[in-house]
């Protein structure tokens, strides 16, 4: 046997064992652990003990071993009943034992000698865990049900603590679009979003999920923001729900909620409210509520008792809204005073299968699809109806399929196996419609888009196959739990996007000074990348005595290809933009990241009911289209700039074509538009990774009642950065020449006077290519030497429902900043920070996540508090008597966003090669110079309980903005600048929080 075959029989060894997957490990991610240990009246362990555990499906039994120890792995998020009995011992049971996802339930119990009755355990079950490994909350059904929110997840991560979302949803006027979010020191693309232990993360567009979902379908979720635990892989936010579930028993239930638009108040903002200069245009500013309506049921239970159980939901919200109204003096033609309607349907089934197959095996099977119908999406001011997107799902395919497979082998032996399937797709149309005979988009002098606008088609199936292990065991006093496990995940996209009528045209007189207008040509895009992920990981959970140590390592391998595809001709000009194929090919790189995790906990006094933790951990950031597809030349359209004599009726012709144009875009060969001109690559170009240290401190003021305080630090390096590519006097792009990386000495400074709404000036320095210095407008990937630094901490309480009262919250300081500026060739510093991956900065700025423009109108709002905080609760008056009712409020609060100024710098005095690009937009100053207005919100709730034997109704008022408030969430910032007399809209208002608004509900349940 040669030495390359025994290594291929030890890979293969350990590739096998590795497969053997369990639950406690893959289970964190979609249910909770029991861990006990009973001792007799002395204090000493007994072994022998007979636990049985009611799960409300098939008992689970377990003996108790040398050490008096018990578990209960990988069970659904419930309330349970747990009995201890053994021969000479007074029975012990405990009928309320609270299972949480991703939590570790601790119990001591004590048995005395006797033949007594049995002794009801009459305490809580603890709260408090030492195994957790990671910060954030656990959210329960008590809590999505009661507690006052708009009823979809975004509005949840709010009260998560470091966690800051890009909007405020009032009474569900946001609720037919997802918000983007950022976590402590992470931003959104890092984030994952899992359901029932299934990884559905859009790859595409990273951190934000395929599905919509029906609230009432939740049984717990549950949202980390780092720690040490390896099974996960980013440092994001990482949202876990966890669906319901079929028991013995039947159970279910049905409701109808509406938020009718008649119940809303008045705004308080009025015209005085605004700049001067905006008040001839002022109409109102806040996304008002025609109607939501949210309604559906759910129904579980068995099949066959005690071996299979079945659940299923379906759920549908409507939301109909008004958008920003607008008023152009003197053209009531494209005045918009009461908005466009903006109108979407969230209809979603759920379906759980569980079956008991033998004593130590179980099977589960999930089916989930959510689909999204849209008319009006992104319709506002500057979109027209015409203009805006109807949004459809393509049919016939479900969001989420699995199936999984549990195996008990042994008490010290848990093995799962996983297969799953996810298919994210939908499309974008135009409400003009699309086709040879739609016009052409138009871009007027007031960025008021009309005739039409792009299409986009897309498609994201995902495939996952995942396996997980773990093995109990001892050595000398040390206990182990040995947690190991591999996946393999397989994500492709496909993309293609049009614009109608052959391109779109810009009003060139009023954004560039010249008498013809632009047409911009376009050529389809198809960007298609199969991205591929492989993950292992192995984790050590060690305890003796007080303390508990984590020791945990990962590996992820992230890589991919490129697809081929072909793309047709330009309609108008087939000669400037032929139809052209590329061929496909890989991505050009492949991260490869070694992850370290090490965590402590040490449980003070003989009570343990303070934890003291540390821990260290690094993460990779997950690997997105964006940077996966970077070589792909149909990444973006195509587009040839030329001047045109269409005055903006859209119909453009080849006659209205004046030539020569002005240029290609950055994929396009400029002497042979069939060829491709590419992006490239330095060499090594690797995952950019986050170093974190957490310290922590929990105590138990009561068993379900615990308060803690948290501190966080991050440090992000090798991030990505682009460099310009450039072309030395002489050269041209073009026949496999795609420039050369830029260098400081190829850009030189130019210095204008910004003049600022209060009249000021202030001199604004950005960075223009010099004389001879040419580029197509390409760019070189890398890995940058700038990094950023997160500073955090955090008061946190969680009070579980007990004693007719529950309440989490708390309060948390960020400070998120460029600790590094790196070294980039052109140090213009653009607004915001320029793209997420943090390209442009100022050392010591802010770091911001924009909202972009792709989710409603929030194009100028960049996510950044150095405060916030959120406390919900709920109280239950006299609930026992029969006019006692439930009162819940859900407060939150936090800095106002910053409000960044800039300048748009003429595309003619920069590095952009054309005029179509519409320059730079140059941040003015730090961009937290100024902020919006500081938002606190409070939503209140009242609700009457009813019972019928087996069945309950409840009713319920709640009412969101109590207090009427009228904040102001996003302005315009673009400043004048003297030395091109443009007219300036900056700081006028775009946005003013939601008028007060009541929503009426009732629920019935059955069991």
């Amino acid at each position: 046997m040669t030495i390359n075959d025994r290594w291929g029989q030890v890979c293969a060894l350990a590739g096998a064992l590795l497969l053997l997957g369990a639950g406690a490990a893959f289970a964190q991610l979609q249910s909770g652990n029991l861990y006990g240990k009973v001792t007799d009246q002395d204090g000493a362990p007994l072994p022998g003990v007979t636990v049985t555990l009611d799960t409300g499906e098939a008992p689970q039994v377990q003996v108790t071993n040398a050490q008096g120890d018990f578990r209960f792995l990988g069970l659904a998020p419930a309330t349970y009943g747990l009995k201890a009995e053994r021969r000479g011992y007074t029975p012990v049971d405990d009928p309320h034992i609270v299972i949480s996802v991703g939590r570790n339930t601790n119990l001591d119990l004590t048995m005395t000698k006797g033949y007594e009755e049995t002794v009801i355990v009459s305490e809580e079950s603890p709260v408090l865990d030492p195994k957790q490994l990671h910060p954030g909350a656990i959210v329960s059904q008590n809590e999505l049900q009661k507690i006052p929110t708009a009823r979809d997840p975004w509005t949840v991560l709010q009260g998560t603590p470091g966690v800051l979302v890009d909007r405020v949803n009032v009474g569900g006027n946001e609720s037919g679009q997802q918000s983007a979010y950022i976590g402590p020191g992470s931003f959104g693309t890092q984030s994952i979003w899992s359901v029932d232990g299934v990884v559905i993360t859009d790859m595409s567009a990273t951190g934000s999920t395929p599905a919509y979902f029906d609230f009432d379908s939740f049984e717990e979720m549950q949202i980390s923001t780092g720690g040490s635990d390896s099974t996960i892989a980013t440092g994001g936010v990482v949202l876990n729900i966890v669906t319901k579930r079929g028991t013995n028993e039947y159970r279910g239930s049905a409701r109808y909620l509406q938020v009718p638009g008649g119940t809303q108040s008045s705004t308080t903002f009025t015209k005085n409210d605004v700049p001067a200069a905006q008040q001839a245009t002022f109409a109102g500013g806040s996304n008002k509520i025609n109607q939501v309506e949210d309604f559906g049921g759910e129904v579980g239970g068995p099949i066959f008792k005690d071996h299979i159980w079945l659940w299923g939901a379906y759920g549908e919200q409507k939301v109909s809204v008004q958008t920003l109204p607008k008023i152009v003096p003197g053209n009531p033609a494209q005045s918009t005073p009461n908005g466009l309607t903006d109108r979407t349907q969230l209809p979603a089934w759920n379906g759980k299968l569980n079956a008991q197959v033998t004593a130590g095996n179980s099977l589960t099977f999930v089916g989930m699809n959510s689909a999204k119908e849209k008319t009006g999406r992104n319709a506002g001011p500057t979109r027209p109806m015409e203009t805006s997107w109807d949004q459809g799902q393509f049919g016939g395919k479900p969001t989420l399929l699995k199936a999984e497979d549990t195996q008990i082998l042994t008490q010290n032996l848990y093995l799962t196996v996983l297969f799953s399937h996810v298919y994210g797709g939908f499309f974008l149309l135009p409400q003009s419609g699309t086709g040879p005979d739609v016009p052409a988009a138009y871009l007027d002098g007031t960025h008021t888009w009309h005739n039409s606008f792009a299409g986009i088609e897309i498609k994201r199936p995902q495939t996952q196959e995942k396996a997980d292990a773990s093995a109990f065991f001892t050595t000398g006093s040390l206990n182990h739990e040995l947690k190991y496990g591999a996946a393999y995940r397989v994500a492709t996209s496909v993309t293609s996007s049009s614009w109608q009528g052959g391109g779109y045209i810009l009003n060139g007189p009023t954004f560039y000074g010249n008498s013809n207008n632009y047409a911009i040509l376009s050529r389809t895009a198809i960007p298609e990348v199969k991205t591929k992920y492989t993950s292992a990981y192995v984790q050590d959970t060690l305890t003796s005595g007080n303390l508990t140590a984590n020791l945990g390592l990962r590996y992820d391998r992230q890589g991919g290809d490129n697809l081929g595809d072909s793309v047709p001709a330009n309609p108008v000009r087939p000669d400037l933009l032929p139809a052209v194929t590329y061929a496909g090919g890989p991505i050009g790189f492949t991260w490869k990241t070694w992850a370290p995790r090490v965590g402590l906990t040490y449980a003070l006094g003989k009570d343990r009911t303070t934890l003291l933790r540390a821990s260290y951990s690094r993460f990779a950031d997950q690997l997105g289209t964006t940077p996966a597809n970077w070589l792909n030349p149909l990444r973006t359209q195509s587009y040839y700039y030329a001047y045109t004599t269409n005055n903006g009726n859209g119909h453009l012709t080849p006659g209205q074509i004046i030539l020569p144009g002005v240029g290609y875009s950055s994929n396009v060969d400029p002497h042979n538009p069939t060829k491709f001109l590419l992006n490239t690559l330095s060499s090594n170009v690797n995952a950019p990774v986050t170093d974190e240290l957490l310290i922590s401190g929990e105590h138990a003021l009561l068993p379900e009642f615990v308060v803690g305080v948290n501190l966080t630090y991050r440090k992000q390096s090798n991030l990505l950065q682009e460099d310009l590519l450039v072309f030395d006097p002489g050269t041209t792009p073009g026949n496999g020449y795609y420039g050369r990386v830029s260098t400081r000495n190829d850009f030189t400074p130019v210095t204008v006077i910004a003049t600022l709404p209060n009249g000021s000036t202030e001199p604004v320095t950005y960075w223009k290519l010099k004389p001879g210095i040419t580029t197509a407008h390409g760019y070189n990937l890398r890995n940058g030497d700038y990094e950023t630094t997160f500073k955090g901490a955090a008061l946190t309480f969680n009070k579980r429902l007990t004693n007719r009262w529950m309440l989490r919250g708390n309060v948390s300081y960020n400070d998120w900043y460029y600790s590094k500026a790196g070294d980039r060739p052109d140090p213009t510093a653009l607004l915001a920070g320029g793209t997420t991956d943090g390209n442009y900065v100022n050392q010591g700025d802010v770091v911001l996540q924009g909202s972009g423009n792709g989710s409603g109108n929030f194009r100028n709002v960049y996510i950044n508090s150095k405060w916030s905080f959120a406390v919900n609760g709920l109280y239950q008056i006299a609930p026992d008597r029969p006019w006692g009712f439930n009162v819940a409020g859900n407060l939150t609060g936090r800095q106002g966003y910053p409000d960044p100024y800039y300048i748009n710098v003429s595309a003619a005095s920069t590095s952009v090669p054309n005029p179509a690009f519409g320059g730079e937009t140059v941040q003015i100053g730090k961009a937290d110079s100024n902020r919006l207005d500081n938002i606190v919100d409070f939503d209140a709730r009242i609700e009457k309980e009813f019972t019928f034997q087996d069945f309950g109704l409840t009713l319920g008022i709640d009412c969101f903005n109590v207090f009427n408030e009228a904040f102001v969430l996003q302005r315009e910032g673009a400043f004048h600048v003297a030395s091109a007399p443009v007219p300036s809209n900056a700081g006028f208002v775009n946005e003013v929080l939601s008028p007060r608004v009541f929503r009426f509900g009732a629920r019935l349940s059955f069991k």
